[in-house]
């Protein structure tokens, strides 16, 4: 059970960041996305700039536990995943700058279809 709770986290988290990232460019196809996408990269932007901790993460992190995998990297699911993995880490603020360029880019482009 646990190992299920910590992999269906896992896939909500990943489903969660594409969403958030590239969810712009599928609403100038879906324009109903447009309004989840917004709430879901304000969201993101806030996990950005004040790590809180996530629901999600904390249930991965629960599912972690019981099935005897250390937890996810103190600063969360982005730092653990992906921060000295697919990029530096010391470039994790850049990243954060050019995913917010996306964002904002994927709305303007929206804008002006």
């Amino acid at each position: 059970m646990h190992r299920l709770v910590a992999f269906v986290s896992l896939v909500a988290h990943l489903v969660f960041v594409a969403f958030a990232i590239l969810g712009g460019f599928l609403a100038w196809l879906m324009p109903w996305a447009l309004l989840p996408h917004v709430v879901s990269a304000l969201w993101s932007a806030r996990m950005a700039v004040w790590r809180p901790a996530c629901p999600l993460s904390r249930a991965e992190n629960w599912g972690r536990a019981g099935s005897g995998r250390p937890p996810l990297h103190h600063e969360g699911f982005i730092a653990h995943y992906f921060e000295g993995r697919l990029y530096p880490s010391s470039w994790a603020r850049r990243v954060v700058g050019l995913v917010a360029a996306l964002v904002v880019g994927s709305w303007v482009g929206l804008a002006l279809r």
